[in-house]
């Protein structure tokens, strides 16, 4: 029992490594792939062969995923491209396997001592992520090391030689309980290491019959995984299938003529665990190659079954498709565009309010869901108005697309600080228990009427370009930040009386109007757009005490 205790512990350091891995991979390079991946993802060759460069940099299978997700909803890649990228990235990934079947264990202290004075040692937040990733790597050769000294002690027993016995006589059995593993682990590294480390222990222990079936499973679990993980979207939902489909086909060619890969594998001049890591990387290099030229019909074929997804989350796609040579009729359709995405803020919004009155966690998935389609419209509509209409347009014309921009940028901004800030106070209440006063939950809801009114009125000043608007929404901000100075002195006030509601909630009502106040300001800023002509021409027209909000 101990034994299998031991072993477990070895696969639970895997899993640690892996994702302490892909966190240390993120902190170091950020968003910069994003724009890389963009330029030099080509045609689906192209795309294949920069995937497997950038899975041997970036050696996250989840990481790699979610990077190719958000280039198919920016429509930076398509989505057969994106199935290419994700293959050509699978192959780059199996380098890690390579490096445990060598048996590097004893560098492992060495990669944890440098690790641990990079991480530890360090201010430097590009340093501290090399740090974390070199401790990332000596956590996976100890985890791999912990399983194969598991296995020794085990392989004395007679249950695990039995029990690989009878699983040689069943190979489908095997692959399904490789795509399992596979699946609850979430990674593939993990479970094809746990195999190398068998391999590493006793070559007698297992044979080719036994792995190869595993390690096909694994692969496909790893498709599995990223379906799953990504079902909520229609994009990533698409690519997940997309790439299940093209590994079922390999696999399953390969399981039912599997005597003849068995042969090939057995002569592979290694040892069983270079053997095992050749095989897992040669699947990876046929499901790439193999599928390419059919990758078009099979991302028509799961677009098709998923439904062409125009309209998620209450947002619909960017509809601008035309007259990118009629500047005047574009910027009309972009400001249509911009007016759905202060709708979508305006609801978020109300969703973020009623998440905090119920506490209903649907509600803050919906509302995450709206920012990201939000982010997208943004990224479209951006792309729309700065690359495809001309760049020497008329002077009002010029303008009017600088004040659409300007306004599309604090939208966004808008959707982000509902998203973390909104949100989080409403789940940070629901954790915590707590209640706000009679009195202080009043104020708050009061405060996010005002708010939505400053979102519907700078909605209505974008739109029509009235001046008499732009002035009737900056006498509402001044009037919000007049409530929001007044809100916190009576919150002040309650708080010296002691009353133990206020006490528990200080912290979330003074985040709620701080974050509510910033709305109310950024979204403001439409109102200055409309009205710098009028100002400049004639600064004294503005009504008493407008001048001061402004």
């Amino acid at each position: 029992m101990i034994e299998f205790m031991q072993a477990a512990g070895g696969v639970a350091l895997l899993l640690f490594a892996i994702r302490f891995l892909r966190k240390g991979l993120d902190r170091l390079i950020g968003d910069k792939l994003d724009v890389w991946l963009g330029r030099v993802a080509g045609g689906p060759v192209r795309a294949t062969l920069a995937g497997a460069g950038l899975g041997v940099v970036v050696p996250s299978s989840t990481s790699l995923s979610l990077l190719t997700v958000s280039l198919v909803k920016d429509e930076r890649l398509s989505l057969h491209r994106g199935m290419a990228l994700i293959l050509g990235a699978f192959i780059g990934i199996t380098l890690t396997v390579h490096l445990i079947a060598i048996n590097v264990f004893h560098y492992a202290p060495i990669l944890a001592l440098f690790g641990v004075l990079l991480f530890q040692g360090t201010n430097r937040e590009s340093w501290r992520a090399v740090g974390q990733i070199i401790l990332a790597i000596a956590f996976l050769f100890f985890g791999v090391s912990v399983i194969s000294d598991s296995t020794k002690l085990l392989a004395a027993t007679k249950e695990l030689p039995q029990l690989l016995e009878m699983a040689a006589n069943n190979p489908l059995l095997l692959c399904v309980f490789g795509a399992a593993l596979t699946v609850a682990a979430q990674s593939s590294t993990a479970t094809i290491a746990v195999l190398v480390a068998l391999g590493l222990t006793d070559e007698r222990l297992m044979s080719d019959g036994v792995a190869l079936p595993f390690i096909v499973g694994a692969n496909c679990g790893l498709a599995a995984t990223l379906t799953i993980a990504g079902w909520n979207q229609a994009e990533s939902r698409r690519l997940g299938l997309g790439v299940l489909l093209c590994r079922s086909a390999v696999a399953a060619a390969v399981l039912y003529m599997l005597p003849l890969p068995v042969q090939w594998m057995h002569q592979i001049p290694f040892g069983l665990a270079g053997r095992i890591a050749t095989a897992h990387t040669a699947f990876n290099i046929v499901c790439a190659f193999a599928m390419l030229p059919l990758l078009k019909p099979i991302a028509l074929f799961v677009t098709t079954l998923t439904g062409n997804g125009a309209r998620e989350a209450g947002t619909t796609a960017l509809r601008i498709t035309r007259w990118p040579d009629d500047p005047a009729v574009a910027l009309t359709q972009s400001k249509r565009e911009i007016g759905i995405v202060c709708r979508e803020i305006v609801d978020m919004l109300q969703d973020a309010w009623d998440a905090l009155k119920t506490g209903d966690e649907t509600l803050v998935r919906q509302i995450r869901r709206r920012d990201d389609q939000v982010d997208r419209l943004d990224r479209q509509i951006k792309r729309f108005l700065t690359q495809q209409i001309a760049a020497d347009l008329a002077t009002d014309l010029d303008k009017d697309r600088d004040r659409q921009l300007r306004f599309l940028t604090d939208l966004e901004t808008i959707g982000d600080v509902i998203d973390r800030n909104l949100v989080g106070a409403a789940v940070k209440k629901t954790r915590k228990g707590v209640r706000f006063s009679e009195e202080g939950w009043e104020e708050i809801k009061g405060y996010f009427r005002g708010t939505q009114a400053t979102l519907e009125l700078a909605s209505a000043v974008f739109m029509s370009n009235s001046h008499d608007m732009a002035r009737k929404l900056l006498e509402h901000k001044a009037r919000m930040r007049d409530e929001e100075i007044r809100l916190r002195e009576t919150h002040y006030d309650r708080l010296q009386r002691g009353g133990q509601q206020t006490l528990e909630t200080t912290e979330l009502h003074l985040e709620l109007l701080s974050q509510l106040k910033h709305i109310n300001h950024v979204v403001s800023g439409v109102a200055y757009g409309v009205l710098n002509g009028s100002l400049e021409n004639n600064p004294l027209q503005l009504r008493p005490g407008l001048s001061a909000a402004i």
